[in-house]
């Protein structure tokens, strides 16, 4: 255990690391990036009249398929700073509260009164997921989790809250919230999903297998449909790096 806990250390501490000139450098880009992705669906919100289903998947959009690129290019160097701008971010909102106009947008009011609440477990999944797909995945498999969260699963609550009528329970962690997903939101997962695993096969230059991405991007789907409330962002990570690993990369 301990010699585990040396090499987490050791991968997230030492090699990976940011220099301080490029954390300098990036973290103000980052943190302004984070907050122009809020006020953008915050015009959103009070021009269009959009949800907090449209806002809360516009972020999570923006902030996953971010990660994404960054890991492309910077790898885990540029995903940390890029996360800690986030955890800034969203700890002074949750700190504030209805305080600030960005709390609505992140807070679902089906969620309540444990609105709060599933604002920390989707950061904690993020958070979770991608220390986990970069300690044990390749770079392309890592991107591959970013992108089937960012592109898969911010798909499937929008599609749901405008065209969802077959609706089924989500399991739920330690509250008392109902929450449903939808089959036409399900779909919509499924489809995009397929995207996200040709993308990203696209950006490493791996020879594709069409049926095998829609293998990967069935089970990432299905994994989606049972997971707490919550915590799909963990569980759709992990599954997309997975099965970027172990069936499209061979």
């Amino acid at each position: 255990m301990n010699s585990f806990v040396k090499s987490v250390f050791d991968f997230f501490f030492g090699s990976n690391f940011p220099d301080l000139d490029v954390i300098l450098i990036l973290f103000p880009v980052f943190f302004l990036y984070v907050i122009g992705a809020l006020r953008i669906a915050l015009f959103f919100r009070e021009r269009k009249n959009w949800q907090t289903a449209y806002t809360r998947k516009f972020f999570h959009f923006m902030i996953f398929t971010t990660a994404g690129i960054i890991q492309f290019f910077l790898h885990t160097q540029g995903v940390f700073i890029l996360g800690w701008a986030v955890s800034l971010v969203i700890l002074y909102i949750l700190s504030k509260g209805d305080q600030t106009k960005f709390y609505p947008l992140l807070a679902r009011p089906k969620d309540v009164p444990y609105e709060s609440r599933y604002i920390v477990y989707p950061y904690l999944a993020t958070f979770l997921g991608g220390v986990m797909t970069n300690f044990y995945f390749s770079s392309a498999c890592v991107v591959a989790g970013y992108l089937v969260a960012g592109l898969g699963d911010a798909i499937g609550e929008p599609v749901g809250a405008k065209w969802g009528k077959t609706r089924y329970p989500v399991f739920n962690w330690w509250s008392p919230v109902k929450s449903y997903r939808s089959l036409e939101g399900s779909l919509a997962v499924l489809v995009v999903t397929f995207l996200a695993f040709f993308i990203t096969v696209k950006l490493f230059d791996i020879q594709s297998n069409m049926i095998l991405i829609f293998i990967s991007a069935l089970i990432t789907t299905l994994i989606e449909a049972v997971s707490p409330h919550g915590w799909d962002n963990l569980t759709s990570q992990l599954a997309g790096a997975s099965l970027m690993c172990l069936l499209l990369l061979g």
